[in-house]
């Protein structure tokens, strides 16, 4: 990861770290006087990565399976694998819904992902350097960040309701989604709105790009994102994950050569309806 802005001598707290996981300050002077990784991440002063997240085999099938899609519909240009609602938003970047386009085996492994990442925020998962899974003690601070960004720790009790986007047809794509950034490829600033974004780095064959992360970005006269400096940028190798808030801005920012391929998805935990004796008065 690059720093590109703040002078880390002059803050009180530094990047909180944990088994497999390094918090990592994007505006340095709000996140450093933060009680916690919790309040950072829920305020979007700070992003996680975790390293070994996903394996080799599971970051193949899922870049695989999206080139086979793009292979399919490359000369059809029938709007069933290009998102409308990005086509203002990125340049040279293609975005298949796992749910709705792509195979069982590429669907499996974002439910994996998605268990893996919940299991982490309830304090119970871990992964050593070597990724391994370890279901050691809890961490607190992880469950703190859960409680901070959710409102709650029990994902159990929870449904998890992933952003959708329409296709140029009008049918609803939900996230996650792959990402294929061809060649001068880039997604502009935005934010994602949810509670929680999940990105996976699933190759490392391209050059440029990585993810650049903003403390605030602001707009042009027609609503078009400004151009500006990042404030970190974060070049992850596959496998990793990333993690941030919904409010945080941030881009894919351009590859020069190659092929940048990403699992990305944005939700939210709704607590499930508890119906009790209580729940009903007559």
């Amino acid at each position: 990861m690059i720093m590109l802005h703040g002078d880390s001598s002059s803050y009180s707290r530094q990047e909180a770290s944990g088994q497999g996981w390094q918090e990592h300050f994007v505006d340095q002077p709000a996140a450093s006087k933060t009680r916690s990784v919790g309040e950072a991440v829920s305020q979007c002063l700070s992003y996680v990565t975790l390293s070994n997240f996903a394996t080799v085999i599971e970051t193949q099938i899922l870049h695989q399976a999206a080139i086979d899609v793009r292979a399919q519909f490359i000369n059809k240009n029938d709007g069933t694998y290009v998102m409308g609602a990005t086509v203002a938003a990125h340049y040279n970047c293609i975005r298949y819904s796992i749910e709705k386009l792509l195979n069982s085996d590429a669907q499996t492994i974002s439910a994996v992902f998605l268990n893996r990442l919940l299991r982490f925020l309830d304090g119970t998962c871990h992964w050593d350097w070597e990724g391994k899974v370890d279901n050691g003690p809890i961490e607190e601070e992880i469950l703190e960040l859960s409680r901070m960004v959710f409102g709650h720790a029990d994902w159990k009790d929870s449904t998890v309701k992933w952003y959708s986007e329409p296709d140029d047809t009008g049918t609803l794509h939900p996230e996650p989604k792959v990402n294929i950034y061809e060649s001068g490829g880039y997604f502009k600033i935005h934010e994602d709105g949810m509670d929680l974004t999940l990105l996976v780095v699933l190759n490392d064959s391209f050059e440029g790009g990585g993810t650049a992360f903003y403390c605030h970005h602001d707009d042009d006269d027609d609503g078009e994102s400004v151009m500006k400096i990042p404030d970190r940028i974060e070049r992850a190798k596959s496998g990793t994950a990333i993690i941030w808030g919904g409010s945080m801005s941030h881009m894919g920012l351009p590859i020069s050569a190659g092929q940048r391929a990403i699992f990305v998805g944005s939700f939210e935990l709704e607590e499930k309806v508890r119906v009790t004796d209580e729940s009903f008065v007559f």
